[in-house]
């Protein structure tokens, strides 16, 4: 008798040592709820059949941008964010070159919270501007051209998970489907369009700011 009460304390204890350890294995190691901000550095590409000229010469460059995301659960989250990008306009013999993205969309996160590592997809609509300042044109004048439309916006990436509430975001973006009205010294001659494709390559970190409250 005493051996059977010995053995079922023995397996009341190992059971609430078993739980207590498997609680502390599973703690959390990641969200994607609540308000969060990301500033974040990248690489921006672009193209068209349309600017042969600007974008062979002056097709890529380094940009900077923040996001604000308001996460409704561990699965879905809305952002808006404003990226901005300096490419080269000595090769354009211009001034300066800008090319800039307001985008909102939806993100899907995967994965749990016991992860630290979290996928993401999302999809959306951005706002593309290209501007260059006082391009060298054929006659020995300079021009300011400038071009703008909507485009939609379709990305990827990771979000790793330092600490909670830090993560390190690397992510990768498409802006397709523009059909661009080209200003040029703030004239559209011939109601004249451009098929504008960008890209992005993007390197941040996250704060999760409603962990810090």
């Amino acid at each position: 008798m005493k051996s059977i009460r010995f053995s079922f304390l023995f397996f009341v204890v190992s059971l609430f040592v078993s739980n207590s350890l498997w609680a502390q294995t599973i703690r959390q190691k990641s969200t994607t709820e609540g308000l969060s901000f990301t500033l974040q550095g990248h690489y921006l590409g672009w193209s068209s059949d349309h600017f042969q000229y600007l974008d062979e010469n002056a097709g890529s460059g380094p940009g900077i941008g923040g996001r604000i995301g308001y996460g409704f659960n561990q699965r879905l989250d809305v952002f808006a964010q404003y990226d901005i990008a300096f490419l080269d306009a000595t090769k354009i013999a211009g001034k300066s070159f800008h090319f800039s993205h307001a985008t909102a969309g939806l993100r899907f996160n995967f994965s749990t919270t016991t992860q630290a590592l979290r996928p993401f997809a999302e999809l959306g609509y951005a706002y593309q501007t290209g501007k260059a300042d006082l391009v060298l044109n054929g006659n020995g004048g300079r021009d300011n051209i400038l071009f703008k439309g909507g485009a939609l916006h379709v990305g990827a990436g990771l979000n790793y998970f330092v600490s909670l509430p830090v993560a390190i975001t690397l992510n990768g973006s498409l802006q397709a489907g523009a059909k661009s009205p080209v200003y040029v010294t703030g004239v559209n001659y011939f109601d004249e369009k451009a098929d504008v494709m960008a890209f992005r390559i993007s390197l941040g970190v996250v704060v999760y700011l409603s962990e810090l409250f």
